[in-house]
């Protein structure tokens, strides 16, 4: 199934899709030039703008048979995005922070009309930056050793930032689908909301921990005995710039159905389509995870929230005793 989902992505089928999201994105901009010019909140616009040609251009690189970045230089081009992402959301918080800390939602999330981001989401999205920071970073580092130690080094140190988690806001957008009448208006934003859950706890447990313990196994390589890094092969490249767009592209979106730039309907065709090739991409990647472990990942955090420093080295521990 997942052999037949990549090859799904070896077609046309992820690029006129991407096209489509970038080109009405773009078209949006183009449209209403003016959205650009206010000096309020201009540091996050221009950083937000910078972002934007920075994952086009990434996305390019990443479906080109003759890439334009050479591999070994690379982790310089990823480090920079997620700083860039970082950066993004932590302007958007100094400089609309102060409106948007007054802002009362019923749930976390953007979906409805009524939902307008919170200073709370985003000083959360600031987080998950810096754990997309540190996992390109691991990925990257992998391969520099052959030395079986140093890999689980590299994934422990790699899980360290979660032991700050409680310092940053948690918001859940549960109550959207599981509270009747809260959150989600409609049958579609409640599935949508719903599939966004589900998507996150596979990247959690399967495309975070599980793959950061599964590569430790391989140095970071193809399971199958390969030389390469998967960090490079197109596939993950995808998967990559797949997660890093929709973790700022959701919040541009519902500025622009805020600021009448944007109808409600392109925002919610548009995240449809961002999430049905980010989810290609995403199972593609899964092939070089160890299940086992990522069910074990789940399984403790289940039962030990709070503990993710303590869960992700016991996923480690059996990685390295199993080697399964």
């Amino acid at each position: 199934m997942l052999q037949l989902l990549a090859d799904l992505l070896s077609t046309r089928v992820a690029d006129y899709a991407l096209l489509f999201f970038g080109a009405r994105l773009l078209f949006a901009v183009l449209q209403y030039p003016r959205m650009l010019v206010p000096r309020y909140g201009r540091i996050h616009r221009i950083l937000g703008m910078i972002l934007f040609a920075y994952l086009a251009v990434g996305f390019v690189d990443a479906r080109r048979s003759e890439p334009l970045f050479p591999r070994n230089s690379l982790w310089l081009y990823d480090a920079l995005l997620s700083c860039l992402g970082f950066a993004v959301a932590y302007s958007a918080a100094y400089e609309f922070g102060a409106a948007h800390s007054r802002v009362k939602n019923e749930a976390s999330g953007i979906l409805d009309t009524e939902a307008t981001v919170t200073r709370s989401e985003m000083i959360e999205h600031c987080f998950y930056q810096g754990i997309n920071l540190c996992q390109i970073l691991y990925l990257h580092a992998l391969p520099l050793t052959e030395r079986s130690h140093a890999h689980f080094a590299l994934a422990f140190a790699c899980v360290l930032p979660w032991r700050w988690r409680s310092r940053f806001p948690i918001n859940s957008f549960s109550k959207n689908y599981i509270t009747a009448g809260v959150g989600g208006k409609s049958p579609l934003i409640r599935v949508l909301y719903r599939m966004k859950k589900w998507q996150y706890l596979l990247y959690k447990h399967c495309l975070l921990h599980g793959l950061n313990a599964s590569l430790a196994l391989s140095g970071g390589r193809l399971l199958d005995g390969g030389a390469a890094a998967i960090v490079s092969t197109p596939a993950f490249r995808l998967y990559w710039m797949c997660l890093n767009t929709a973790y700022v592209m959701e919040f541009f979106m519902q500025t622009l159905v805020k600021r009448h730039y944007m109808s409600q309907g392109w925002m919610l065709l548009l995240q449809q389509c961002l999430m049905l090739v980010s989810t290609l991409a995403a199972l593609s990647v899964l092939s070089v995870v160890r299940p086992l472990l990522c069910v074990l990942s789940f399984g403790l955090n289940m039962t030990r929230r709070g503990s993710e420093v303590s869960n992700c080295a016991a996923v480690l521990a059996v990685a390295a005793v199993l080697g399964v």
